[in-house]
């Protein structure tokens, strides 16, 4: 190929080369991140985990007491946890774009070839915008109608098979053959561009797929209405789109991702109820409530007052069965539990209750 051309920088520096911004709103955020690092770190860890756990008090309707020392512990772990599916969500989301540009267009000898192809004719943008099209978006559409299609004629194993790991192996074969024909790229890139498109596109498959998935199940009606493959179709093309998106963003900048992904894991898991849900599980993870319990043994005074109240169901030796524990930690406790066809809800204090036999799923007793 002609290295001829006009560039827009040295040889020495590739033009392709990321970390160059013109975006200083962008430098001046993450400049303050940096500086207060460990500040920032601290205070919104701890308010998520208080906006955790405010959710499911107010789902409940209920708030504990509890020590000061005994709260930001708690807060600390739903951090945590809450923080860790928060990251789990962004990294799917960023990772394809990210894995995509950084193991196959950022290696310093393709960098450098495609460095030669921008000239005044053929910008920078203009040339990341033509690879995104034709090497990212292309190649994992192919890769999410493969697993669409299989989905239809096979069962789960093999079409998870064909779609999440066949498909993006030969799509990455072949796409690679033409990235490094077209560009003229070194004899080996064909085979970095294959294993490279096998990660970001199996990856890519696995977000749609589970995307889907969420929204089919906060949104059943939508899949009723216009019918399971075609919504599958119509969620796996979005998907695609915005994936398609944030790979954009990285070719443009990567720090964008440090910004965007948590925002939009956030706004998606809002989409999706995760957040409802996420609260109750995250208690219920820690063991401190949103548990069954077979069975739960009152004291005599507690037993005695609870008796006398018919539609209470406690029995001759003072237990209540299958109750759903609420809270079960600090001073206070909740517990909800059927009885004669009504639901009950009680808070009582800790010293109430003696024993707590958990259902089977939980194999253990808590006394």
């Amino acid at each position: 190929m002609s290295k001829d051309a006009p560039v827009a920088s040295s040889p020495s520096k590739p033009a392709l080369e990321s970390g160059t911004s013109q975006f200083q709103e962008l430098d001046v955020a993450l400049s303050f991140v940096a500086k207060h690092n460990w500040k920032f770190f601290q205070i919104v860890s701890l308010a998520f985990g208080f906006l955790m756990f405010l959710v499911y008090f107010c789902q409940n309707s209920f708030y504990p007491d509890f020590d000061l020392f005994s709260f930001i512990s708690l807060l600390a772990a739903a951090a945590v946890l809450g923080g860790g599916v928060l990251a789990v969500v962004g990294f799917g989301f960023a990772a394809p774009g990210w894995i995509w540009s950084e193991m196959f267009f950022s290696d310093k000898q393709i960098n450098e070839e495609l460095g030669y192809r921008i000239n005044k004719n053929t910008p920078k943008d203009k040339l990341d915008h033509r690879l995104t099209n034709r090497y990212f978006f292309f190649p994992a559409l192919l890769c999410n109608l493969t697993l669409i299609v299989a989905m239809y004629f096979f069962d789960s194993d093999t079409a998870y098979t064909f779609g999440l790991i066949l498909a993006p192996i030969v799509v990455g074969l072949i796409f690679g053959f033409f990235v490094q024909k077209n560009y003229e790229l070194p004899s080996w890139s064909w085979l970095k561009f294959a294993f490279t498109a096998f990660l970001t596109f199996f990856i890519c498959n696995l977000v749609a797929l589970l995307s889907t998935l969420k929204i089919d199940q906060t949104f059943p009606e939508i899949t009723l209405m216009i019918g399971q493959y075609p919504f599958m179709i119509l969620s796996f093309f979005v998907t695609l789109l915005l994936l398609t998106l944030l790979t954009t963003f990285v070719r443009r900048d990567q720090r964008f991702l440090l910004l965007i992904t948590p925002l939009l894991a956030f706004f998606l898991m809002l989409a999706t109820n995760t957040w409802n849900v996420l609260p109750s599980n995250i208690v219920n993870q820690l063991g401190i409530g949103n548990y069954e319990a077979e069975q739960i043994l009152l004291n005599s005074d507690t037993c005695e007052k609870y008796k006398v109240i018919p539609t209470y169901g406690v029995t001759s030796d003072c237990a209540l069965n299958n109750v759903h524990v609420v809270w079960s930690m600090g001073g206070l406790y909740s517990i909800r539990w059927s009885s004669e066809g009504k639901t009950i809800k009680v808070k009582l204090p800790s010293g109430a209750i003696i024993s707590t036999k958990l259902s089977e799923t939980k194999k253990t007793t808590k006394n």
